[in-house]
């Protein structure tokens, strides 16, 4: 099976389990703990990660992390279905998948917002507003500045752009001088 699709597979099958946002925001701050865990120590990295180290071995080292920290069973079920079927190495990009297929699960939009400038909270929920009136469904916003931007907002849906900013408009404008 292709890398990719394991997994969305693992990070599917977390999202479905989970009820509501609330629990889908603890999963994810507590899968989020747990890389930074794996990945500031080391020697837990290398035990679960390790082909030469036995299941049974890695399964303890799974139990005490659990024992130790007050996880949603559910993420307990997902790092004991990983140590099982030896893929705790994508861990990582199950976390990053996570809120994508949640948000497909759930039928909502996930949009990055390029500006120049850090917008108001006032305009934040007015784009909002407006995205979710024009698709028809709710949308999230992840915010960013990005200094090229002149002015205006590029919005990035997926893999489609929406440039409604001053850089963009003077390069199409550019492209129609050159046209002629």
């Amino acid at each position: 099976m292709n890398h990719r699709l394991i997994v969305r597979k693992y990070a599917r099958g977390l999202a479905r389990a989970m009820e509501e946002e609330a629990e889908f925001e603890l999963c994810l701050e507590q899968l989020k703990a747990l890389v930074d865990l794996m990945s500031s120590t080391p020697v837990i990295q290398s035990t679960l990660a390790s082909a030469f180290v036995p299941v049974r071995q890695k399964k303890k080292v799974v139990e005490e992390i659990l024992k130790r920290a007050d996880f949603n069973p559910k993420v307990g079920r997902l790092l004991w279905l990983l140590v099982e079927n030896e893929k705790i190495s994508l861990l990582p990009e199950i976390l990053e998948e996570l809120p994508l297929v949640w948000a497909e699960e759930r039928g909502i939009e996930i949009c990055e917002v390029n500006s120049a400038v850090g917008l108001t909270e006032q305009e934040k929920a007015e784009l909002q507003t407006t995205l979710e009136k024009k698709w028809r469904r709710p949308v999230r916003l992840n915010f960013r500045i990005n200094r090229e931007i002149i002015g205006g907002l590029v919005l990035k849906k997926g893999n489609i752009f929406y440039d409604v900013s001053v850089k963009g408009g003077l390069l199409k404008l550019k492209e129609i001088v050159n046209q002629r």
